[in-house]
């Protein structure tokens, strides 16, 4: 199966990378999709990064701890808006 991209930016950047890595454009544009792929993959969401930052000090979330309502972030962005 062919792709074809037809874009001067990424034509220009599948050579950069290409060149940078010391292989083929094919290879290049390969091993940036697996790469991208993999990092979004294992992307913490922001609450697992609370989590993480938070275990690394000795802390944890309160265990009936529930998430704010999306009305509290509309009021929080009003008053900081104000101020």
């Amino acid at each position: 199966m062919t792709l074809n991209i037809r874009n001067e930016e990424a034509d220009e950047l599948a050579r950069e990378l290409a060149r940078i890595d010391g292989t083929t454009i094919t290879d290049a544009v390969i091993s940036a999709l697996k790469e991208t792929i993999d990092k979004r993959i294992r992307q913490e969401t922001p609450r697992e990064t609370a989590r993480r930052i938070l275990t690394k000090r000795g802390l944890s979330f309160k265990p009936d701890r529930r998430p704010l309502s999306s009305d509290a972030y509309h009021d929080l962005d009003h008053d900081l808006g104000s101020a």
